[in-house]
């Protein structure tokens, strides 16, 4: 029987793949579950949809490991957060230079007849591409009951609820906490949290919960993890140093990479594991399998060697 994951939470230090909320290139998560399967994950990070779960299911499988061997989240975005917004190309004012497609990390943007076009099921939102006349976001609000039946249709081990908001979503989480029994993870990023705001939304999540027993995911700069420096990792690191005294569980992500367990160290941070996704999606991509699984091993023991 699988260890409930709060259990695991207390004994080591956990390894999560972000497989992108808004990205649904359902044979692209298949194929990274596989790779980090295989490598000895923990966690995966899964699209609010049944078919990215069946997609990580699916993964999972074809890795050769027991499921119950793995730990699921199921992350839900509000309105304002980047990662359920996608890009969007008027041909009308395309210059068709393809500079858009060159900072795409997730080939969503390829050439057309006369313009570029969006792949929309590989846009994962990160607005790499942004700052061209031609390009705009549209957004796809997730909600929070459909959300809570597919977690429990397919018993994933927590929600996370990205508050890349203004204004906290009391409804929203009120709702996981009183129908869901899983664990409930909140990602915060340095656009939005500052020092009080934390504290006044942990002490608020604490009151309604009747504990501390949720998790933070200190998300620092989202979808800015493309760089294997200091600089890349540094917010994370740094909201979770602002989230350490309250008592949560604290996930990093948001610029993670291999840097993000020894920055933590040089900081005395005290943490329950790693989240990483654009960092741990590149160094696998265009890899035949046996080196990707490789490259996937490597990042995965650097981030549990603290």
């Amino acid at each position: 029987m699988k260890k409930n994951l709060f259990d695991t939470l207390n004994t080591k230090k956990i390894f999560k793949l972000v497989l992108g909320l808004g990205n649904k290139h359902f044979e692209e998560i298949e194929d990274l579950v596989t790779v980090y399967a295989i490598a000895g994950a923990d966690m995966f990070d899964i699209n609010p949809s049944k078919e990215a779960v069946e997609a990580v299911m699916r993964g999972v499988k074809k890795s050769g490991k027991n499921p119950d061997d793995f730990y699921y989240s199921i992350s839900m975005g509000l309105s304002g957060d980047k990662h359920i917004q996608k890009c969007v190309i008027d041909k009308d004012k395309c210059k068709n230079c393809g500079q858009c497609a060159k900072k795409c990390p997730q080939n969503a943007i390829i050439a057309g007849k006369n313009s570029y076009k969006v792949i929309a099921e590989n846009c994962i939102g990160c607005q790499k591409c942004e700052g061209c006349k031609a390009i705009s976001f549209t957004e796809n609000e997730y909600d929070v009951e459909k959300i809570v039946k597919i977690a429990k249709k397919y018993k994933l081990d927590c929600i996370e609820i990205h508050l890349s908001t203004k204004k906290i979503p009391d409804k929203e989480i009120k709702y996981v906490i009183e129908n869901y029994k899983g664990a409930l993870s909140l990602c915060l990023d340095r656009k939005f949290y500052s020092n009080e705001r934390v504290k006044k939304l942990i002490n608020k999540v604490a009151k309604w919960k009747g504990d501390t027993n949720f998790i933070i995911q200190a998300d620092g700069v989202p979808m800015s993890g493309g760089d294997n420096t200091f600089n890349s990792t540094l917010q994370a690191v740094a909201m979770a140093h602002i989230v350490q005294p309250y008592g949560t569980y604290i996930l990093m992500s948001g610029g993670t990479n291999e840097k993000t367990a020894e920055l933590a160290k040089m900081c005395s941070l005290k943490y329950n594991g790693i989240s990483i996704g654009s960092y741990a999606r590149k160094i696998v991509k265009d890899r035949s399998l046996t080196d990707a699984v490789a490259q996937a091993q490597r990042l995965i023991e650097v981030c549990r060697n603290d």
